[in-house]
């Protein structure tokens, strides 16, 4: 991969890094925002639906946590000269793979015989 591409995928990740972080602070200001409105709740229905919308906040929060902890591995991989191989066969991921998904960590052809295994 050239220094350009490298340097493409490095600001995609720190952009996708920014946005993630971002989610985080924000679901956690409508936690916040939705434990306050539940002291006021009127009623089972209001309780039932602010304890579906924090449940809901809870999960979108853990997935951008995986998304943070992946992409911090790749930013690792990048200073350590291993971004971009893929982690089974270590051969070189796709920079068309790496734009999709810039912190895949299987070329497509292992991904897809670790998809078809399951």
């Amino acid at each position: 991969m050239d220094n350009k591409r490298k340097k493409e995928l490095i600001e995609l990740l720190n952009k996708l890094k920014e946005e993630k972080l971002k989610e985080i602070k924000q679901n956690a200001l409508d936690m916040e925002s939705i434990d306050n409105f539940q002291n006021d709740a009127g009623d089972s229905v209001d309780a039932a639906t602010n304890m579906y919308d924090k449940e809901l906040h809870l999960d979108i929060t853990e997935k951008n946590k995986k998304f943070l902890i992946d992409i911090e591995e790749s930013l690792k991989k990048v200073e350590n000269g291993t971004y971009g191989k893929c982690e089974k066969c270590g051969k070189d991921i796709s920079v068309e793979r790496l734009k999709v998904l810039p912190f895949a960590k299987l070329c497509i052809k292992c991904q897809n015989s670790l998809s078809n295994k399951k």
